[in-house]
């Protein structure tokens, strides 16, 4: 352990120097360019006119945001000025002295595009020159034609945009399988999914919030129904700041051509895996309509084990523990979408989902346990644990949009009602070597919850570059828990209920916010500021008792988006975000949960938010062929809440579960990205982040604080043999990490697919191999005041499925480029759904 730490703290060193030195760069580079812009826009004069215009993806007929736009004298092709495009694709140069010009539209992905015969005259005050199409293109060595090969991952100013076509090791999963190769995102064994360290995140469908918890949402989504994944790590005012980490958008597919049209996908694996999904649609020239039906069973068998040393009142008790585990669910669900043009400058759109999941882990472990009086009297038996967590839940919305004359100029309102009805059963028995149940528990959670959200959206174009935006959004969600718990008595062989730790929670709450941004660019210089405030009642109550707790306040949420470009296709982006974590409702009821006969949890009333403060720099630029990406982060978090144990004081060997405001924790870290095709038809995709992370505070009146230097890497190698043919391996490892009491080793996991086309691309197949080494063990240490834990659990390798697609009609892959692409996508525009 000592050398450990020596190596750790030598490494800990190099890396925190390096990320200084990174540091420094990156903000010498914004400062020198901010500088230069400044010295060059004080030379330039202020006469001249103005050249404006609209940058299209000629594929998806959508805006192109930060496209360079270079502008050359025709006379002796001197760059004269540059600037890049907004989010609606447009652009504009100010102050261009009459002459002959010609023009260069570029940006990462498409072919450039020249524009000759650009005229300023005397005397005209502007000059439009309209839309300007821009063609997919493919990234190249010098012999490598890669046709039309969409990236992976694309930077844009505030979000990472993922082509989940792209990934096919992961085309038989959910989203929680995409997110697993995505840089500062990680997943543990149970499918949580944690971004840049935390679960505090926000999960959104097609733009909307979604009734079921985040991690349930991720882990509900079929691939095969996803056009894209939306990482925002610092989004605006214009965003619910609920989630410290950010926000996960999946946007669904939606089929762009005319008349009737589907899909099917199916899939099956080994160990009782199986589902699939079929999508209709029904587009006319004035609305659309879009069904949407998925099922999927995935059960995982796997072994853990655990050693735990506990010291109650001077006596210390250990645990040794091995066994086996079955993991795993079934879900499925209906939606359903219609959108109506009742008016060129007017569209409603209804959308509702129906759907009904069941989660269930079973396990049968031998224990041996003993204690520091009597170590040479070993107990041994066996402990079998099963739980479940189902429901019921459904979904509707309906949003209006009026478009005003001017483009760009906008209202929007939505209107949003959801329920979700769920049950959560937990059993634990202690078995003899008689096969004889000595004592158990079994406790049930169960009630429903409802929210109603309304959000108005009022959005102005002032001026070619200039915008404001405003809106008010109220939510009001109530929730009703009832708990029971039941002991197992031996006399009568069955559990009996226990009224004294049985009880009903009903929490309340109501949020209201208004929110306002303004935008606006100055030549290569783009900015946006926001402000939200928010106020919040929540009542938290317990209706057989008469206990209650409130929570009554405003919070207030300013944002700063900026970039700037450099020139070429080079460009820097800085933001920042405040962001809060309200703890929900399980977080907060104080009542002993027995999860098993060793481990008990109980939430916390007093707990207060945690908010956190986000800074981020970006750059991204061409090097060749290849596209690279770099971020740089810091955030600091205060109230920070912990997941926290401890010893149970009422019964040996026992530890509580519960949460708490531990203190604050500061990370700073960097994440890059870069694309390249190395050999002919081989596109290798390189990504990593590396952190720095530390916590302050303390746990009754244990000290919480501790450092750790973390860092991953991934990589993603597609080959496409011909037109039908392609393989793709990804790799990915991660170093140890810690947190306030916990310790997880280093892990590393690969997967496979192979893809065949037929039918020229009406059927599609993928054999996935996930885990091909059996490497995905997680591991971990825990430790506190008296108490010492270490465990592993790991899933039963390699874990094989096929995927058979059939798209039906026009229902077609996405052309992409000149020769119809790669045939890597799944023939639908992102959309709503």
């Amino acid at each position: 352990m000592t050398q450990y730490k020596k190596e750790t703290r030598k490494t800990e060193f190099l890396m925190t120097r390096l990320f200084r030195q990174l540091l420094l760069l990156m903000f010498l580079m914004l400062f020198l360019s901010t500088a230069a812009f400044a010295q060059r826009g004080q030379s330039r004069g202020t006469n001249g006119a103005t050249i404006t215009g609209m940058v299209i993806d000629s594929t998806s007929e959508s805006p192109v945001e930060y496209a360079n736009i270079v502008l050359y004298s025709d006379r002796d092709s001197t760059q004269i000025d540059g600037t890049i495009t907004n989010e609606s694709g447009r652009f504009t140069l100010n102050n261009v002295r009459p002459g002959q010009y010609f023009m260069e539209v570029r940006f990462i992905g498409f072919k450039d595009r020249i524009l000759p015969d650009v005229a300023v005259r005397p005397g005209e005050g502007s000059t439009n020159i309209g839309t300007v199409y821009l063609n997919r293109t493919a990234l190249s060595s010098e012999e490598v034609v890669v046709e039309g090969t969409t990236p992976a991952m694309e930077y844009k100013i505030d979000r990472k945009v993922i082509d989940v076509s792209q990934h096919h090791t992961s085309a038989t999963g959910t989203a929680v399988d995409i997110l697993e190769n995505v840089p500062s995102v990680r997943v543990d064994i149970e499918g949580n999914v944690s971004l840049r360290g935390s679960q505090s995140f926000t999960v959104l469908i097609d733009g909307h919030p979604t009734v079921l918890d985040g991690n349930e949402a991720l882990q509900q989504i079929p691939v095969s129904s996803i056009k894209n994944i939306e990482i925002i790590t610092n989004p605006s005012a214009k965003y619910d700041p609920e989630g410290t980490a950010g926000i996960i958008n999946i946007v669904l597919k939606k089929e762009k051509f005319v008349g009737s049209s589907g899909m099917v996908d199916l899939n099956a694996g080994w160990d009782d895996k199986y589902g699939g999904d079929a999508v209709y649609n029904y587009k006319a020239d004035d609305y659309t309509l879009t069904l949407n039906l998925d099922y999927r069973q995935r059960n995982y068998d796997g072994t853990s084990g655990q050693y735990r040393k506990t010291t109650n009142q001077g006596t210390t008790s250990y645990i040794d523990a091995e066994g086996s585990s079955v993991r795993g669910g079934e879900g499925g669900g209906l939606r359903a979408a219609f959108e109506y043009n009742f008016s060129p400058k007017d569209q409603i759109t209804f959308n509702t989902r129906y759907g009904d999941r069941i989660w269930q882990h079973s396990s049968e472990s031998l224990y041996e346990e003993w204690t520091s009086e009597n170590p040479q009297q070993v107990t041994r038996y066996t402990n079998l644990s099963r739980g479940s967590r189902e429901g019921l839940y459904y979904d509707i919305s309906a949003s209006y949009l009026h478009q005003f004359n001017q483009d760009g100029h906008e209202l929007s309102i939505e209107l949003d009602h959801d329920k979700w009805s769920g049950k959560g059963t937990s059993v634990n028995e202690l078995l003899d070597a008689s096969n004889d149940v000595t004592s158990g528990r079994k406790s049930i959670e169960s009630g429903p919850s409802t929210e109603y959200e309304f959000k108005m959206e009022y959005t102005f174009p002032h001026l070619e570059d200039r915008k404001f935006e405003a809106g008010y959004e109220v939510e009001s969600e109530e929730e009703e828990e009832t708990s029971e718990q039941y002991i197992y008595d031996i006399a009568v062989n069955d559990f009996v209920f226990q009224p004294q730790y049985s009880r009903t929670m009903v929490n309340k709450e109501n949020t209201q916010s208004l929110f306002a941004l303004y935008s606006n660019e100055i030549n290569k210089f783009g900015y946006q500021v926001g402000f939200r405030g928010e106020y919040t009642y929540r009542n938290i109550s317990r209706p057989d008792s008469g206990d209650y707790f409130n929570l009554d306040r405003w919070d207030f949420f300013p944002t700063l988006h900026t970039s700037y470009s450099l020139g070429g296709t080079q460009q820097v982006m800085a933001s920042y975000s405040r962001r809060i974590d309200r703890p929900r409702s399980w977080y907060l009821e104080p009542f002993l949960t027995w999860r098993d006969a060793y481990n008990v949890s109980r939430g916390n009333p007093s707990l207060v938010p945690e908010y956190i403060d986000s800074y981020e720099v970006g750059y991204q630029t061409r090097i060749g062929k290849s596209v690279f990406n770099f971020e740089t982060y810091a955030r600091r978090t205060h109230n920070k809440i912990e997941r926290v144990r401890a010893v149970y004081p009422d019964e040996e060997n026992v530890i509580l579960h519960t949460a708490e405001n531990v203190g604050s924790d500061f990370s700073i870290g960097s994440e890059f990205n870069l694309r390249y095709g190395i050999l002919k038809q081989w596109n290798i995709n390189l990504m990593g982040d590396l952190y720095r992370y530390q916590v302050w505070g303390d746990y009754d009146g244990d000290s919480f604080d501790r450092e750790s230097f973390t860092w991953s890497a991934r990589v993603n190698n597609t080959l496409k043999f011909n037109d039908v043919w392609q393989i793709q391996w990804d790799g990915m490892y991660r170093s140890p990490r810690v947190s306030a009491q916990e310790r997880d080793a280093a892990y590393f996991s690969s997967n496979l697919a192979i893809r065949r086309d037929f039918f020229d691309r009406k059927v599609s197949t993928t054999l996935q191999i996930k885990d091909i080494f059996g490497t995905g063990r997680w591991e971990s240490e825990t430790e506190g005041r008296d108490f010492y834990t270490e465990s592993y659990r790991e899933y039963d390798t390699p874990i094989v499925m096929l995927s058979v697609k059939i798209n039906i009609n026009n229902y077609r892959q996405e052309r992409r480029g000149p020769k119809g692409g790669n045939g890597m996508d799944d023939g639908m525009e992102g959309g709503e759904f």
